[in-house]
């Protein structure tokens, strides 16, 4: 895996922004922070598809989003019913 150094760049610049986003949508912090280390290898994994020029905020915050619904749909499955 070699990352561009724009890509790398624009990466850190959005982590804060990511984080918040993930924090709004999660309500917790932990949380965020494992969907925020589980978006930045997704990120990683698809750099070849970044393009200069290319809005990389909004790219970001649409793997965080699908992110989220993958981590909510493994905790509804994780979730431990007693009757």
């Amino acid at each position: 895996m070699d990352l561009s150094e724009e890509f790398i760049f624009e990466l850190t610049q959005v982590q804060q922004r990511l984080f918040c986003f993930l924090f709004k949508r999660l309500a917790d912090r932990e949380q965020a922070r494992y969907v925020l280390q589980r978006t930045n290898l997704v990120l990683c994994r698809k750099a070849e598809q970044y393009q200069t020029g290319m809005n990389f905020k909004a790219w970001a915050m649409s793997v965080a989003n699908f992110e989220v619904m993958a981590f909510r749909k493994t905790q509804v499955r994780e979730r431990l019913f007693f009757y």
